[in-house]
């Protein structure tokens, strides 16, 4: 016994019993009771109390930095007190001489236009800041990535009939503008506002991401992990992974088969399908609220949504016309398309004629994403009681801080709503 080392005897002094449990996280603890501790009844409530303690703390821990998903279940319809209004602040017009295809938002009050000629960096002020023309085709469809979750942050994907091209930007350009005067002591430096701009920021021409031959390309969107293209003539959304995107890079051939088909008809869910059919104009768009891919399915009336990791139809937030109901899709005024707000609303470009007894004054109405109850209507000034609308949107955009929708209209104007 005297020769027993120092850690033989602190050994033989800890051990006693031992508690084991698994924990969220994954990890295991362990507990270790000496015995002298078990025959006082006040130190073993002592340690019992700090054990549990200590168990919350570390359970706390790996539910705040577990990975969130953001498909998280229902979601709290538009409240009352949050009813978004929009009404037309401005107009712009003669921005191209080529017949306009789609609109982006960008960051800050910025926006791309895309016309046949190719695509273009404007501001709210209708000023043409810098232009990309294409070769060969003519756009069919953009999309300009503002998330700083995404590895495609700053990426601007142009989409033609039979591929995907990418402009990429850096975002550590910052407006002017923006930042606040150093002289205000009131201000912290981490509260100034910072707005990216994507002038001057290209780091280089397009180049092509993917190919789809026989394709009929004519709406793309993003999201921090996949890329969501819209094939017109086949009625369907193609799901492409960036991991296998980026395979791609240095491959002669920039074709790969999709990993998922998204719109097919499915009689067990009574889906009828996706049938777009306002050819050339399709929408396709991406809800970070609920990470769905919403579609204006425009041939049968309806606004869809599927899960972006499954590909699966979502009813609970997917609806159609309703006869009877006010502000429904009806007659010819079908959803051609749209914006979601991580906010719960979503915006509907409407075709057909606007009048006074149509009841609407507006060709954007606002719609509780999830519900499909109509909330508000985009202020468009007064409608005489036989006015046809001539000019019929035909694509929307969100501004990043979600306070202007941007319209882009069929005779190339782009009539601004903002918030108020």
């Amino acid at each position: 016994m005297q020769n027993e080392t120092k850690n033989e005897r602190r050994e033989k002094k800890t051990l006693g019993h031992k508690r084991e449990w698994p924990e969220t996280g994954g990890h295991s603890h362990r507990v270790i009771f000496d015995k002298k501790t078990l025959e006082r009844p006040q130190t073993t409530w002592k340690a019992l109390s700090f054990v549990a303690a200590a168990g919350l703390l570390v359970g706390g821990v790996a539910i705040l930095t577990a990975p969130q998903t953001k498909n998280v279940g229902p979601i709290a319809p538009v409240a009352a007190n949050s009813r978004p209004e929009f009404g037309l602040a401005t107009t712009l017009r003669s921005l191209t001489t080529e017949r306009p295809v789609a609109i982006a938002a960008g960051w800050g009050d910025e926006f791309f236009l895309a016309d046949r000629g190719g695509v273009g960096l404007y501001n709210l002020s209708g000023e043409r800041i810098e232009y990309w023309a294409s070769e060969g085709d003519a756009p069919s469809a953009i999309a300009f990535v503002v998330d700083e979750t995404s590895e495609k942050n700053g990426a601007l994907f142009v989409a033609y009939s039979e591929r995907i091209d990418a402009i990429y930007f850096a975002t550590d350009r910052v407006v002017e503008e923006t930042k606040v005067d150093e002289a205000d002591e009131n201000v912290e430096q981490s509260e100034k506002p910072v707005v990216r701009t994507a002038r001057g920021a290209a780091k280089g021409g397009a180049t092509t991401i993917l190919t789809i031959p026989g394709a009929n390309v004519a709406a793309v969107a993003a999201t921090p992990d996949r890329l969501f293209v819209g094939d017109y003539d086949a009625n369907r959304v193609w799901r492409y992974s960036w991991r296998t995107l980026d395979k791609l890079r240095d491959a002669e051939k920039k074709e790969t088969p999709p990993d998922c088909e998204i719109g097919a008809p499915d009689a067990a869910l009574a889906y009828p399908g996706f049938r777009p059919a306002t050819e050339p104009q399709m929408s396709v768009v991406y809800s970070s609220a609920t990470n769905e891919i919403v579609v204006a399915n425009s041939g049968l009336f309806r606004v869809d949504a599927f899960n972006v990791d499954s590909g699966a139809w979502n009813a609970e937030h997917s609806w159609a016309k309703t006869p009877g109901t006010e502000r429904a899709f009806g007659g010819a005024a079908n959803p051609i398309a749209l914006v979601v707000s991580p906010n719960g609303w979503i915006a509907t470009a409407e075709t057909g004629k606007l009048n006074a007894a149509s009841g609407k004054k507006s060709p954007l109405q606002i719609f509780d994403s999830f519900l499909g109850t109509w909330i508000a209507e985009c202020f468009s000034g007064e409608i005489a009681a036989t006015e046809p609308r001539v000019a019929t949107p035909i694509s929307l955009a969100l501004s990043e801080d979600g306070t202007k929708i941007l319209a882009l209209k069929s005779n190339g104007e782009i009539d601004v709503y903002e918030g108020r």
